[in-house]
């Protein structure tokens, strides 16, 4: 028996209606958002849960199939969450664009299209312009060892802003670098997601040998590498480690109690990027 061939006419009718239950939903979870704005009351902040977001977007890719592109689901998603955080309290980005772009791309796709950025000359701007108030959130490259002048050796404050991303957290969209990764700091607190990463400031009074400093880590029970020194003539050491680490974590007292360290702060940590980041 020959197939009956569908019906143009009735497959965009019910496309339609996909959409107006597509755009009921949105609309029904806005008002749910704004249900939790006025929850918060004269609580004021940007809205931003890194740790909440990361743990629904990995739930999406994770039950995701079919031939739509998981990277456009995704960022549908970004977009949607983007809009909604921006509901909720102040949301503005600093971008460091002096000479690399491409971290204005990557701010853009993770933060929506109607998030305000504002490009920035130099780090240390980004890092005082969060510290201060003017943005909620800075966006720098991920620290390299030819920074002159790491921002990252700023952190060391009680007061300082954190480190609470690392893009791209998704497939990259509109980066002209596609290897391009950045940090991203904010004053609200890191937020474990499940499978995180943490950036650790250490001051040695003494130079260190990597490997020496690797030891460290393990013989504190902690699992990382270190990812730069400052150039700057200080014995300053970035590290990344496994897992989600606050400050009160016993083995950062046991790292701190070795030989030749001189103090050790937890500077902020990042959801797992699903586009293999880590």
């Amino acid at each position: 028996m020959e197939k009956t061939k569908p019906n143009l006419d009735d497959l965009r009718r019910e496309i339609d209606e996909i959409d107006t239950s597509l755009h009921d939903l949105i609309m029904r979870r806005t008002a749910i958002v704004e249900q939790v704005a006025e929850a918060k009351g004269s609580q004021v902040d940007s809205g931003m849960r890194p740790g909440r977001e990361a743990v629904i977007l990995r739930r999406l890719a994770a039950r995701h199939a079919g031939h739509f592109g998981r990277g456009s689901l995704l960022r549908i998603w970004r977009e949607i969450i983007a809009t909604l955080t921006a509901m909720q309290g102040p949301y503005s980005v600093a971008v460091f664009t002096d000479d690399v772009d491409e971290l204005w791309d990557l701010a853009r796709d993770h933060f929506g299209s109607y998030t305000d950025l504002s490009g920035c000359a130099t780090r240390r701007e980004v890092v005082a312009g969060v510290a201060g108030g003017s943005w909620t959130h800075g966006t720098l490259p991920y620290p390299a060892e030819t920074d002159e002048r790491p921002w990252w050796a700023g952190l060391w404050s009680t007061d300082a802003p954190r480190v609470v991303l690392r893009l791209p957290f998704v497939e990259p969209g509109n980066v002209r670098d596609r290897g391009a990764s950045a940090l991203v700091i904010a004053r609200v607190p890191p937020e474990a997601s499940g499978d995180d990463r943490s950036l650790l400031l250490l001051e040695t009074t003494a130079q260190v040998r990597r490997p020496v400093i690797g030891e460290m880590l393990a013989k504190a029970g902690l699992e990382g590498e270190i990812v730069c020194a400052a150039a700057d003539g200080t014995h300053q050491y970035l590290a990344e480690v496994a897992g989600f680490l606050e400050g009160g974590d016993s083995r950062l007292a046991t790292l701190a109690k070795q030989e030749n360290v001189e103090r050790v702060r937890v500077i902020g940590a990042y959801p797992v990027p699903l586009n293999g980041n880590s």
